[in-house]
């Protein structure tokens, strides 16, 4: 028997999911289960291979806030615009497959919109990271910034949310949605998650962080191939447009976090090369070099010059295009990682290179 009447939600939690068995119920149930139950549910499907979309179906007749999509064989872009195509809230909520939300999110996320009328919503986040006991140890982000009521207050605040690299990704934010239709803003038609982003911030005035909304994330390394670096170069050179419209390219603290955000991503898709199964030495060298010599990799060498070296031994030998030093390097974070050694990174550097 399906539950709870049905009516207009404040917000539609968007879930893209392929392949996720494992842990779409703690997803599905940490969105059902809030204390706030005015919430419509959203699983869009990229083409599941196993179980995932019957036990979506299974739970979604026992609770109708719950709606399930089969897109087939679609991109992440492709299934998010169709779960727009679906939502009914007042706001969106975009959520990833392996998080999930703390107790109490959205009741805090709903105060917050309706004291302040917030166009955006940023949640606090927590990344839970292995440790070689076999424990977790819990790394949480929060943002002690008061709402902004007028666009140049949040630009100027852009920096500081820049530098842990969460305007790059669309987990963990609340959107309007009229703003969303407003705009005839489609991910598909925009490119990318960050390029969504960049859009929909050009021209925000009424932004919040909600530090007593916490959405969980899973920090999971993935491989990465070519075509998926290119797209970081692509959103990189998207934040650098951004900047140009805010007419904001002198502003030394914008352009030093999107450059240091990108070297981030740079460093972190070295090591995702070492992370691949299936290529040779020969070839991972070669994928290295490519990122090191890429022309958006020395302009932002260039930017960032000594400030650089914050970001750690492997920005020096990017700096010097000592290629065999980065395998090295890359191999060394590859063992400890699998080792569960600390590697003196904040965790938050891999949920920022998506």
């Amino acid at each position: 028997m399906a539950l709870h009447a049905v009516r207009k939600p404040f917000a539609t939690v968007v879930l893209v999911v392929r392949d996720a068995e494992r842990r779409i119920v703690r997803s599905l149930e940490s969105a059902l289960n809030q204390s706030f139950g005015n919430v419509q549910v959203v699983v869009s499907d990229c083409g599941s291979r196993d179980r995932t979309v019957a036990m979506c179906r299974s739970i979604a007749e026992r609770d109708i806030r719950i709606d399930v999509i089969e897109n087939g064989e679609v991109d992440y872009a492709q299934a998010f615009d169709a779960a727009l195509e679906q939502a009914r809230g007042d706001y969106i909520l975009a959520m990833a497959q392996d998080d999930w939300l703390a107790p109490g999110a959205l009741a805090a996320l709903e105060r917050a919109v309706k004291a302040h009328d917030l166009e955006l919503a940023i949640m606090a986040l927590s990344v839970d990271e292995p440790m070689g006991s076999g424990g977790h140890a819990s790394h949480v982000l929060r943002f002690s910034v008061e709402p902004t009521t007028d666009a140049e207050a949040f630009r100027d605040e852009v920096p500081l949310f820049m530098n842990e690299g969460i305007l790059g990704f669309v987990r963990g934010k609340l959107f309007e949605r009229a703003r969303i239709e407003g705009l005839g803003m489609r991910m598909g038609l925009l490119g990318s998650q960050t390029a969504f982003m960049a859009a929909y911030i050009e021209d925000v005035e009424r932004v919040g962080a909600v530090e007593s909304a916490l959405y969980h994330m899973d920090p999971r390394l993935a491989g990465i191939d070519a075509e998926a670096y290119r797209m970081h170069e692509r959103d990189h050179e998207c934040m650098l447009q951004l900047a140009a419209a805010w007419h904001r390219e002198h502003d030394e603290a914008l352009m030093r976090a999107i450059h240091q955000l990108h070297m981030r991503q740079i460093i972190v898709s070295i090591e995702r090369v070492y992370a691949q199964h299936g290529i040779s030495s020969i070839e991972r060298t070669e994928r290295v070099r490519d990122i090191v010599t890429a022309p958006s990799t020395r302009e932002t060498v260039a930017a960032l010059g000594r400030q650089g070296r914050a970001l750690g031994f492997m920005y020096a030998l990017i700096a010097r295009k000592n290629i065999l030093g980065c395998c090295l390097s890359a191999r060394f974070a590859q063992l400890a990682r699998i080792s569960r050694l600390p590697i003196g990174r904040s965790p938050f550097d891999l949920v920022a290179c998506v």
